[in-house]
């Protein structure tokens, strides 16, 4: 995880981003990236990456939240950068990647959406409300996925 934690953080320093929300669109411009929205994909599908030719594009279901579709395009940029196989088309193969996959690019996600370091500022910052949806909201994601994150970190205690 520190590797992750230490990638992330050149990337962001490689982009300028001192501070939350993270614009992934601009994270995914930088590595050559188009994110597109494709209204095809079924209801219960937010997204995936392919190659077509010499370019890869991230598709996200517009039918999902802004911030579905945010920790979307994370996750699908965390197979791209942690080197997982991607396709030239979308695949039944796709949709079952293998389980580890998955969670190094939740983990990812999670990690470039809410990076560690900016939660702990947060956390030593006196003036501002922290509550989950207050930061769910400034970091512009699910207060499902902020939950998540913060007992991850550590940052907050299992009741």
């Amino acid at each position: 995880m520190e590797g992750l934690t230490q990638k992330i953080r050149t990337i962001l320093e490689k982009n300028n981003i001192t501070h939350p929300p993270i614009n992934i669109e601009d994270i995914a411009i930088f590595f050559g990236i188009k994110v597109i929205s494709y209204d095809g994909f079924p209801e219960n599908f937010s997204g995936t990456i392919v190659n077509q030719g010499n370019f890869t594009v991230i598709g996200v279901n517009p039918k999902n939240s802004k911030n579905r579709q945010r920790f979307t395009i994370a996750h699908e940029l965390g197979h791209f950068i942690l080197g997982h196989r991607i396709e030239d088309t979308l695949k039944e193969e796709l949709l079952n990647r293998p389980i580890d996959h998955e969670r190094e690019a939740d983990g990812f996600a999670a990690e470039l959406l809410m990076p560690k370091d900016f939660l702990k500022k947060d956390f030593e910052e006196k003036n501002i409300e922290l509550t989950i949806a207050s930061l769910a909201k400034k970091y512009e994601v699910s207060e499902q996925a902020m939950s998540i994150r913060l007992l991850n970190t550590g940052l907050i205690n299992k009741m």
